[in-house]
């Protein structure tokens, strides 16, 4: 019985409490020209939720009069070549 407990303990609260444990950290970039997804805006790299990061994101196209832009924001990003501070961005996930 004490095996099962734990089997149940290890396959169903740890996944469940990881993202709370460790956090999420989600990146936000703005696209000024949604056909021109070479050029970016970091719009924060703190967010600590889908919400924020895509709040902040729809802010700055706002406010910055942005006609034709796009955003995305990334789930813990982390640069592809870690000695290269203006490396492409690995995320485990994207969203808009």
């Amino acid at each position: 019985m004490k095996k099962i407990l734990l089997i149940l303990f290890i396959t169903i609260l740890i996944p469940a409490s990881s993202n709370s444990f460790f956090g999420e950290n989600w990146q936000g970039w703005v696209y000024p020209d949604r056909g021109n997804l070479s050029k970016s805006i970091s719009v924060g790299k703190d967010f600590k939720s889908l919400s924020a990061c895509r709040a902040a994101c729809i802010n700055k196209i706002n406010t910055s009069g942005y006609k034709n832009a796009d955003y995305e924001c990334g789930l813990n990003c982390k640069p592809m070549d870690k000695n290269n501070s203006n490396s492409v961005m690995v995320c485990k996930k994207t969203e808009r």
